[in-house]
């Protein structure tokens, strides 16, 4: 079936155009969606992101145009997308990202043994709660920087600032964040809550 075809399908019959586009594309969406989530996703996880890719499609049918290139690049376009969101959605969840500061604040475990995963499970949750209690736009601003890897003019555009501010509330937050890492670390040392104050 071409796609001009299954344009006109979908119209005429959607139930039948959408098994169509599942029997004619399901191996091509899951095996995009299986070499991004392979790594962090469950069976099940995988399974409701192709079913999702296709809804999508479905819901959308009338976007599409042959005539602005194939059904098969459209979808996959939309498959590669779905499965990058869901793929920052649950290393978000499960709090497998990579550093917030390269040099200075790292969340990655190396898992040599089951005290050292569990003492870097333990940090990755406190990690994680002292960048909720940045406050906003603050606790945003890493989230999307760090957790989502977005740039930061795409920050800047979904929190309606600017570019130059997002990167200056980074830089702040950044460094308010090994401070408080460093006074949990050496909290009886004199001076540390008044360089947190001041950070």
């Amino acid at each position: 079936m071409t796609d001009y075809e299954w344009r006109q399908l979908i119209t005429d019959c959607p139930q039948r155009g959408y098994r169509v586009l599942i029997d004619q594309y399901s191996n091509l969406v899951y095996a995009i969606v299986l070499n991004k989530l392979k790594s962090v996703a469950s069976q099940e996880d995988i399974d409701d992101c192709v079913s999702n890719i296709f809804v999508e499609v479905f819901n959308n049918a009338e976007t599409y145009s042959p005539s602005s290139g194939t059904l098969k690049g459209y979808l996959s376009t939309i498959a590669k997308r779905t499965a990058i969101d869901t793929y920052r959605r649950l290393t978000y969840q499960k709090n497998i990202t990579s550093s917030i500061d390269q040099e200075e604040i790292i969340l990655q475990s190396d898992q040599k043994n089951p005290e050292e995963e569990t003492e870097q499970k333990l940090f990755n949750q406190q990690l994680w709660q002292l960048i909720k209690e940045l406050g906003e736009p603050d606790t945003s601003i890493i989230m999307r920087q760090y957790f989502y890897e977005q740039s930061t003019h795409e920050i800047a555009k979904a929190l309606s600032m600017t570019a130059a501010a997002v990167q200056k509330r980074s830089i702040r937050a950044r460094k308010r964040l090994k401070i408080i890492l460093e006074c949990k670390e050496y909290m009886r040392k004199d001076g540390c809550y008044e360089k947190l104050r001041q950070g």
